[in-house]
């Protein structure tokens, strides 16, 4: 028979190494979280040095884009055309351990939708017929040619009468004319016919920032336009026109040399009208990159002389 010393264990060195273990087992469970959320911390940390670093390596794009625009208006401002310094795409410079990239293009060498809703009828029916040849020659659909433009003129010209037949029922709200400026070109996704088929064709041509009353630049202006400014330019001439450049409005007689292009461009002609060889709007898309971390400013530019102001820019 044993006799009860007082001692609930026979053995306290186990219950000591238990204990031991267990408080091992959490020191290592607070010190490997508490590693793992340092890690994370400095990998968030260098993620957003790498971004801010990325933007300003993108706006220090923008703004050598604006100096070289500034500089061309100096040095060489008789014209303006896709062999001038400016024109030509930077590809990744090296900045640091990052790099910047610059794409400008030029405005002025498209057809401005938005004239479709000068109070002007002559330059309204002008751009229309324009907007008309340049579907044509993208082969979009004949059928669906004029009842795109008179949708077009509708959403932006502010005395439209917005007829019902040019509602989509399916539209949230069901609107089809906005009656003012078309702010940005992915409005055109809006407009009744425009299918995304038709806008990736058209995107290239046409612009929603050019002046009213600023003309076509020729020397910049891809085959599509040249051949919409009017009936009489077929693509031979458009090329002979694009093979010419650049011009100088004092060299203007070698553009209505091309072929059909005297015919065409008469001093009565609206083409004469619309074209020109300088510039005044420009969009800037820079890249800048840090690392695997890349950020992209899409900028618009207006030129007035030497001096260049910055309208909107936009990070993606």
């Amino acid at each position: 028979m044993k006799i009860w010393t007082g001692k609930p264990f026979g053995n306290e060195r186990g219950i000591a190494l238990l204990l031991t273990l267990v408080i091992l087992v959490l020191l290592t469970a607070v010190i490997v979280e508490f590693d793992y959320g340092a890690k994370v911390n400095l990998i968030t940390a260098g993620n957003f040095r790498d971004e801010v670093q990325a933007i300003y390596l993108a706006k220090s794009g923008v703004a050598a884009a604006r100096a070289a625009l500034k500089d061309d208006a100096l040095h060489h401002g008789a014209y303006d055309a896709l062999t001038e310094f400016w024109a030509q795409p930077l590809p990744a410079y090296p900045v640091g351990e990052g790099a910047v990239s610059i794409e400008i293009a030029d405005e002025s060498g498209k057809i401005d939708i938005n004239r479709l809703g000068d109070k002007r009828s002559q330059v309204r029916e002008d751009t229309g017929n324009m907007l008309k040849r340049l579907l044509r020659v993208l082969e979009v659909d004949s059928g669906m040619i004029e009842p795109i433009v008179v949708a077009m003129t509708n959403w932006v010209n502010p005395n439209s009468e917005c007829p019902e037949e040019f509602y989509y029922e399916q539209q949230n709200p069901p609107y089809h004319c906005k009656k003012g400026r078309m702010d940005t070109l992915s409005e055109l996704l809006l407009v009744r016919g425009i299918t995304p088929e038709i806008y990736k064709k058209i995107r290239p041509y046409v612009t929603t920032v050019s002046a009213q009353s600023s003309p076509i630049n020729v020397n910049t202006a891809g085959l599509p336009v040249l051949e919409a400014l009017d009936d009489n330019i077929n693509a031979d001439t458009a090329a002979c026109i694009q093979d010419r450049r650049p011009y100088e409005n004092s060299s203007m007689s070698d553009f209505y040399g091309c072929a059909t292009a005297v015919a065409a461009c008469s001093v009565t002609s609206p083409c004469r009208r619309q074209i020109g060889v300088q510039s005044s709007y420009f969009s800037v898309k820079s890249h800048g990159a840090m690392y695997d971390t890349e950020k992209i400013i899409t900028a618009l530019i207006q030129r007035q002389g030497s001096k260049t102001n910055l309208l909107s820019w936009q990070i993606e």
